[in-house]
């Protein structure tokens, strides 16, 4: 069964730390991106399958309310969008890794 949305989150841990060691569990290169609206740096990675990776930090939106305010704790973000079971379980293998979220079709 794949997922249509799995997060997980790092504490204590910056995006560009985060960035590596997902690159290096899963064997991909990353692209390092800029957006104001996802706090600044953040890296991603398309699958030729659809799959989509982006690490990203929990930054406080113009609210001040953290972009996953039920997560506030954690302060990178690893947003894997139609995923494989496969990438999932690898990552969730990361002992730095939390699995915070996942929904399935």
């Amino acid at each position: 069964m794949a997922s249509l949305f799995t997060l997980f989150g790092a504490k204590g841990l910056g995006v560009p730390e985060v960035g590596r060691l997902v690159s290096e569990v899963l064997g991909v290169d990353l692209e390092m991106r800029e957006s104001s609206y996802k706090g600044g740096e953040y890296f991603t990675h398309r699958y030729a399958d659809g799959a989509v990776i982006s690490i990203e930090g929990n930054v406080l939106d113009e609210d001040d309310v953290h972009v996953e305010e039920g997560f506030p704790e954690y302060s990178t973000l690893i947003y894997l969008n139609y995923s494989r079971l496969e990438l999932e379980e690898r990552l969730s293998r990361v002992k730095e890794l939390d699995l915070l979220r996942s929904e399935t079709v």
